[in-house]
Parts: structure tokens; C-alpha cells; sequence
């Protein structure tokens, strides 16, 4: 078999290396060089990111304790805040009609269905704010007369009038009223009586009287 002798690579030959591929080969190496230069720069880029991403961890999580910790006094606040408030409501009647009364007598409900708070007094009829604040009062009247007139005062002024005057003689006279009012500490509101001579108010569940605290000032 015939041997071409320009593809044999002879071993033992020592001929230095050209110039065209020592170039070649410093090129390749600086190519390496730029490659790992550049390498590093993203690796130690990444380390840094990873770093702020420790970082950001680190001060989320204290954050988080912050919040907690917070989150639990607030609680605690609107717990003791929660035990604290003032509670405040009155619901009565009167027991029997009330005839002929004088003008300006206070009108005593003395069918208490609910007193929270004890701030109304069914022995003389007067609600006695027991902390400064807004209050709500409600006043139902009936009455089979003519005469069936009464105001609510607070501090001795007239603060509302209701009327439940008999318009004819198949059904009984009734009338209601609402207001709210700011109240200062030992504040009083009643009901008195407006008319003198005939007159007639219905007792039972037909007349009520009633107010609660809406909030403290």
C-alpha cells in the first residue's frame, strides 16, 4: 500500500513553533484571561446581590418581629381600652297612668326594664350623666285626653316637646320625640308635664322613656 508522507507527523521532530501560532495561542490565552476577568466580575456581582438579598432578609425579618411586637401591645391597649369603657343605657315605663298632674312635675318612670350603668334614678325620674360625652334620648307618649303634653329638660331647660294630644274619641293620643345631646359629668335630663287639669298619660308599655351613651368625649 502506497504511504502519502505529507499526512505522517514525525515525532521526533523539534522545530520551533511559528510565529503565526504562538500569536494564535497568546490570543487564546487573553481570550481566557478577558473570559475568566469577566467571570469573576458577574460571580463576585452575584455575591454582592446575594449579600443585599441576605441583608433585606436580615432587616425584613426584624421588621417582622417589630410588627409583632407591636401588633401584641395594640392588643393588649385595645383590650384594657375595651375593659374601660364607660357602658350606659336606660329603659322605663311608667307603672299606672298619671292624672291631673301639676305643671312642671317631673314625670317619675318607675318600670325599669334596663338601667346599664345605674344612671337613671326611678325614685325621682332624673337620668345623671355619669361621664361627659354625646347621649341619645327617646320619649314615647300616650294619652286618652286631650291634654297629653310633655317636655324633656335638661339642666332645667327645655330640650324637646312631645305632644300626644287625643284627636278623637276612637283612638288614643300619641306622639314621640328623639335627641341627642352633649353631656357634661353630673348633667341631668327628665321628663316633666306641661299641662295642668284634665290631664291623662297612659301607662305601661304605651309611655317610655329611654337613652344610652353614644360615645365619650
Amino acid at each position: 500500500m502506497a504511504t502519502n508522507t505529507n499526512c505522517l507527523l514525525d515525532l521526533n521532530s523539534q522545530q520551533p513553533p511559528t510565529t503565526q501560532s504562538t500569536s494564535f495561542l497568546n490570543q487564546l490565552l487573553l481570550q481566557e484571561q478577558q473570559l475568566r476577568i469577566e467571570l469573576q466580575k458577574q460571580i463576585t456581582g452575584i455575591q454582592s446581590q446575594i449579600e443585599d438579598l441576605r441583608q433585606h432578609v436580615v432587616s425584613c425579618e426584624q421588621d417582622n418581629r417589630n410588627l409583632q411586637s407591636k401588633y401584641a401591645e395594640l392588643s393588649t391597649n385595645l383590650s384594657i381600652t375595651a375593659n374601660n369603657v364607660v357602658q350606659v343605657a336606660f329603659f322605663v315605663r311608667l307603672r299606672d297612668k298619671i292624672t291631673n298632674h301639676h305643671m312642671s312635675t317631673i314625670m317619675v318612670f318607675d318600670d325599669v326594664q334596663l338601667n346599664t350603668g345605674n344612671a337613671y334614678d326611678p325614685h325621682v325620674g332624673t337620668f345623671t350623666a355619669p361621664v361627659e360625652g354625646v347621649y341619645k334620648f327617646d320619649l314615647v307618649l300616650s294619652s286618652n285626653v286631650e291634654n297629653g303634653h310633655g317636655e324633656m329638660m335638661h339642666n332645667g331647660v327645655k330640650i324637646l316637646d312631645v305632644y300626644a294630644d287625643k284627636v278623637n274619641q276612637s283612638f288614643y293620643g300619641r306622639g314621640s320625640g328623639s335627641i341627642i345631646v352633649r353631656m357634661a359629668k353630673g348633667d341631668k335630663v327628665w321628663i316633666q308635664h306641661i299641662d295642668v287639669g284634665n290631664t291623662v298619660i297612659n301607662g305601661g308599655i304605651e309611655t317610655a322613656f329611654s337613652g344610652h351613651l353614644l360615645f365619650a368625649a
